[in-house]
């Protein structure tokens, strides 16, 4: 193998040289406390962003499984009827199109102001969802609806729990370089002050 071939491969391992050098419980004397204690908190972190990925599925099918449930029960509970457009839509005042309906249930006629779509007109029949009381509700939810939330739950899980990570990460690596800074600037003052003549 060339020299030119073998570069890539010692720069790609470079990153991981490093880390393992600014291990915590390197024997290395020139690592300071700070660097130790940095190490530490980098490992912590990253053990709680794997961690974080089975809780978030988990997080995520529990959601997933509460929703279908409570969209079952829900729509078990309604029915649809064919419903009869007898007014002239209007427009609401979020600019929705709504219209008086009228429709017959186990021999029982009765009315509701519901959502129509844009091109209604009275005559129109469209079908109109009751739920156990007999007044409108809204459709059934498709049942992809469940899967959607899990997915939301999880991924809100997941990105909440690695930005809290980084932050916490970031605000530590703050503090503790501000720390060297001052130890720097302390040692640097005490470098540059003026020694004392010994007494003649």
């Amino acid at each position: 193998m060339s020299q030119d071939s073998a570069f890539p491969i010692r720069a790609a391992w470079s990153p991981v040289r490093r880390l393992w050098w600014l291990r915590p419980w390197s024997p290395n004397p020139l690592l300071r406390p700070s660097d130790r204690i940095e190490a530490v908190l980098r490992l912590v972190v990253a053990l709680a962003v794997v961690v974080a990925i089975p809780i978030a599925g988990a997080s995520g099918t529990a959601a997933y499984t509460g929703a279908a449930a409570r969209i079952r029960a829900e729509d078990a509970a309604k029915f649809a009827v064919s419903a009869v457009i007898t007014d002239k839509p209007e427009r609401t005042p979020s600019h929705l199109p709504e219209a008086r309906v009228r429709w017959t249930h186990e021999g029982r006629p009765d009315t509701a102001t519901v959502r129509v779509p844009n091109h209604a007109a009275p005559g129109d029949h469209l079908t109109v969802w009751l739920g156990p009381d007999g007044t409108p509700t809204a459709a059934p939810r498709r049942p992809g609806a469940a899967a959607l939330t899990g997915i939301a739950v999880g991924a809100v899980v997941l990105n909440g729990t690695w930005v809290v990570a980084y932050l916490l990460t970031q605000g530590a690596v703050w503090l503790l370089e501000q720390r060297h800074e001052v130890g720097w600037s302390r040692q640097w003052r005490q470098f540059n002050s003026p020694i004392e003549e010994d007494p003649q």
